[in-house]
């Protein structure tokens, strides 16, 4: 914790200066759950179970099974709403803090003692697993229960009393069942090591191994009450990627390893890609390797310890085996997760291998170990051009500790009383050199920019709420997060989970809105979306803000907002009401039950929805428009394919056009484009493009007044751009409004919303009519028409809908995580259970191998 914060305020983290720990993941994601947690402890504890503010409503139970369930997060109640990024330093360095003092009471209860003590929690605490994913904090709650569970396994294999093993394992399991899962698999093989080193005979191992099964099914038992329902979330989400078709081979050359071993062996591109991070230091690696030469170690341990490292060794190069530990599904970003057990278990093979040679090395154990350390230093310095993090002094310092590592194993003499020092201070200046290399490849979001950004949009969203306290969703063009809703307490459209449910990002895609399996984003709606999904109220940007915020990043073009409605300004935001916004729910035909969404055909789907919604046949009602172009700058063209090629990093591709309606115009860009392939300008000013979209989307170009000419630019990124489906629509507005003005008639009156139900009166004027909402159809919520249950129908294959008969009614839903009565019992179970067992099996009656 100490070096922790030292590098911390060097960095000049708030209030240290103006940084923050937020990067990444960190600063786009978890900071908002943060933000939720803090809300949901303090008044809406139905949060735990559903959000209107995930995308458009959402299960929140898998969210906090995978994010949140720390209890460490409480350090977040200790801090004001607008200092979440402070908390999350605190937090850091709690778990740090944690880790290492996890490893060191590991290693006090196998014999070691003195200053040998912080330097193997050092060692652990700063390993590059722990820095790599210092921005993916709720992993590192694995990592500190590892080294506890560890010696509550060793004790039960010795015959002791279970019950620790039991409540360690099922606390990992609780807090993060993800992790879990991998620190489950690696209890196997450490099951096997105990067994191995403690032999006593097959039948004491027979009986040893029915303890641990029943004692590791309990564990999971007492966890059922979030892994069931979770179970259940995944199946509906995250498990529909898991991958059936792998192949038998290496991931990459294994050499390639070898470069985690030296110091700050990480940067930015080692996030999406690399290899695992598993660097313990100097006399870390060397004492792992020291344990294979150690005659005072059993045979039988050390062959047992050879081919579990060696399992371990290949799961992180050989694909089958790296997607059993990740559950068969290739990680999005931070490859090799489960490398933190690779760190612990050399750790553990080092302080079993150096605890039994206190006098230091023979000549033939210095001879290996320096070999060592020179054969890795000369693969990795001839082959520098693969290691893109790795400098050249990098690897001459890297060389330099393990040289000192060995001098120091040779000279080693526990007699003396200054050697547990000198060890001591020898890891924790290696560990703390890795830590600063690596971490200051890494860039950080500034705590002014946060903190602004978070305040204006409060502040924003606070103005509306004052004004209208119903039920609706708020747009906004400016984006910090996809996580916003969350932070500030709204009802938006955007989410980033790792728990996002397919259906949800399909719609979005169908609908032309960015998108990818972990997150949807609402960045370039039309006056018909923004009509649906009930964008009652928009937040823009100020042309001169009152304040200068400096961060108000835009997320895309929305001319067409500003003739909405003003409500009224803030500092930095224009409030605008959408007249045409739908609500949550409303009357509508039942035409819309049998429409199916087409793929890649964002404007025929919206046609579509909004015909059949209102009853009519279907009519296009997107027009397209002349331009000229494109006009080439620096740059080539196939006629044929209209495939454009750059000739210089200035290539540009112009088209203009002239309307001379009010009407709101849109540029379709095919879904070649995605992946910043070109960038846009409109009369010089940029209009963002998502960075991510599965379909052709259309991007606002309305012109602030008819008659005036528009100039278009894209300016290539990439090497190519295929231009067949860039086209210019005018909406026509004057039908459009003609559709939605009779579906605004008979809205669902929402009386009473909570965290996970809403009731409200609506009226119904003739047959074949339903009340569709915008709300997702998922497995757990329940309907009540006049307080008898309904059969929920589902409309574009995703929202909620209710058949109605004429007349006047009140509907009711409300929402339950699936399976989480089940969950529950088994619990309930399972605690019973443990206790029968706790109570058959009192203290005395454990001894060794009995």
């Amino acid at each position: 914790m100490l070096i922790m914060a030292v590098y911390f305020i060097a960095r000049g983290v708030y209030p240290f200066g103006n940084s923050s720990v937020l990067t990444v993941d960190m600063g786009q994601q978890y900071i908002d759950f943060y933000a939720y947690f803090r809300s949901t402890v303090f008044g809406h504890p139905g949060q735990l179970f559903y959000s209107f503010s995930n995308a458009l409503g959402g299960d929140m139970y898998g969210t906090f099974a995978y994010y949140l369930l720390s209890p460490y997060n409480l350090v977040l109640l200790l801090f004001p709403k607008t200092m979440l990024d402070v908390a999350v330093a605190v937090m850091t360095l709690l778990k740090y803090g944690s880790a290492g003092l996890a490893m060191a009471y590991y290693l006090k209860t196998t014999g070691w003692r003195s200053w040998w003590l912080p330097a193997w929690g050092t060692a652990y605490a700063l390993s590059g697993w722990m820095l790599a994913n210092q921005l993916n904090l709720m992993w590192f709650d694995g990592a500190i229960c590892l080294p506890l569970i560890a010696v509550a396994l060793a004790n039960l294999v010795a015959g002791r009393r279970p019950f620790a093993y039991i409540g360690w394992l099922a606390a990992a399991i609780v807090v993060n069942y993800y992790i879990a899962f991998m620190l489950c698999l690696f209890l196997v093989g450490y099951f096997g090591y105990e067994v191995v080193r403690q032999w006593a005979g097959w039948r004491w191992f027979a009986r040893q191994t029915a303890r641990f099964a029943a004692a590791s099914m309990a564990a999971a038992g007492l966890a059922a009450v979030i892994v069931i329902p979770t179970l259940v979330q995944l199946r509906l989400g995250k498990g529909t990627y898991t991958t059936t078709d792998f192949h038998w081979r290496f991931e990459y050359a294994p050499y390639r390893q070898l470069g985690k071993f030296m110091l700050g062996a990480f940067n930015f591109d080692q996030m999406p890609s690399g290899q695992a991070n598993v660097f313990i230091g100097a006399i870390g690696v060397l004492g792992a390797v020291l344990f294979f030469t150690q005659r005072t170690i059993p045979v039988r341990e050390r062959l047992f310890a050879a081919g579990w490292s060696l399992f371990l060794t290949l799961s992180v190069m050989v694909e089958p085996l790296d997607l059993l530990w990740h559950g068969l599904q290739f990680p999005s970003w931070y490859p090799y997760r489960f490398s933190f057990v690779i760190c612990f278990w050399l750790l553990v093979l080092a302080g079993r291998a150096l605890q039994g040679q206190p006098t230091g090395l023979t000549w033939w154990q210095m001879l290996l170990t320096l070999g060592l350390v020179l054969a890795v230093v000369a693969t990795v310095w001839l082959n520098l051009a693969h290691f893109s993090y790795l400098t050249e002094w990098q690897v001459g310092a890297s060389a330099l500790f393990g040289i000192a590592a060995v001098i120091l194993l040779t000279i080693r003499h526990d007699g003396r009383a200054a050697t547990a020092a000198i060890f001591a201070m020898f890891m924790v200046i290696d560990s703390t050199a890795n830590m600063v290399t690596t971490l200051n490849q890494l860039s950080y979001i500034s705590h002014s920019d946060y903190h602004t950004y978070t305040e204006s949009l409060r502040a924003g969203v606070a103005h509306i709420q004052a004004a209208d306290s119903g039920t609706y969703r708020i747009g906004k063009t400016v984006t910090r997060t996809k996580n916003d809703a969350m932070q500030v307490g709204y009802m938006g459209t955007d989410q980033f989970n790792s728990m996002m449910a397919p259906p949800t990002v399909q719609l979005f895609e169908d609908l032309g809105q960015s998108e990818n399996d972990g997150f949807v984003g609402y960045t370039n709606g039309t006056v018909i979306t923004d009509a649906l999904l009930d964008l009652k109220y928009w937040l823009t940007p100020r042309p001169t803000p009152a304040v200068a915020t400096g961060f108000l990043p835009s997320s895309g073009a929305r001319p067409d907002v500003s003739r909405y409605d003003e409500l009224g300004r803030t500092g930095d935001l224009i409030v605008s009401r959408n007249p045409n916004a739908l609500g949550l729910g409303f009357v509508a035909s039942t035409d819309i039950l049998k429409t199916k969404r087409a793929a890649n055909l964002a404007m025929l789907n919206q046609e579509l929805i909004l015909t059949h919604l209102a009853g009519q046949p279907y009519r296009s009602l997107f027009d397209l428009q002349t331009m000229t172009g494109p006009k080439l700058h620096d740059a080539t063209i196939k006629k044929q394919t209209q495939v454009v090629t750059k000739v210089t990093d200035g290539a540009t591709v112009t088209y203009t056009f002239t309307a001379p309606t009010t009407d709101p115009y849109y540029l379709q860009l095919p879904v070649a484009f995605s992946d910043n392939v070109v960038t846009l300008t409109q009369n010089g000013t940029d209009l963002p493009i998502p960075d991510s979209f599965r379909s052709s989307i259309l991007l606002n170009v309305t012109p602030t007044a008819p008659g005036e000419k528009q100039t278009l630019t894209l300016t290539l990124q990439k090497s190519t751009a295929n231009l067949t489906d860039v086209a210019l629509y005018r909406l026509n507005a004057a039908a459009t409004t003609a559709l939605l003005t009779p579906l605004r008639q008979n809205p669902w009156h929402i009386t009473h919303r909570s965290d996970t139900s809403l009731r409200g009166t609506v009226t119904v004027e003739a047959k074949h009519k339903l009340l569709m909402t915008t709300i997702p159809a998922v497995p757990g919520w329940r309907v009540t028409v006049d307080g008898q249950p309904a059969t929920i129908s589902k409309a574009l294959k995703y929202f909620i809908a209710i058949r109605l008969k004429p007349g006047q009614h009140t509907v009711t839903m409300t929402y339950r995580p699936p399976a989480l009565g089940l969950g529950a019992a088994i619990s309930l179970a399972s605690a019973a259970l443990v206790g029968a067992w706790w109570w058959c099996t009192p203290t005395g009656r454990h001894r060794k191998h009995s």
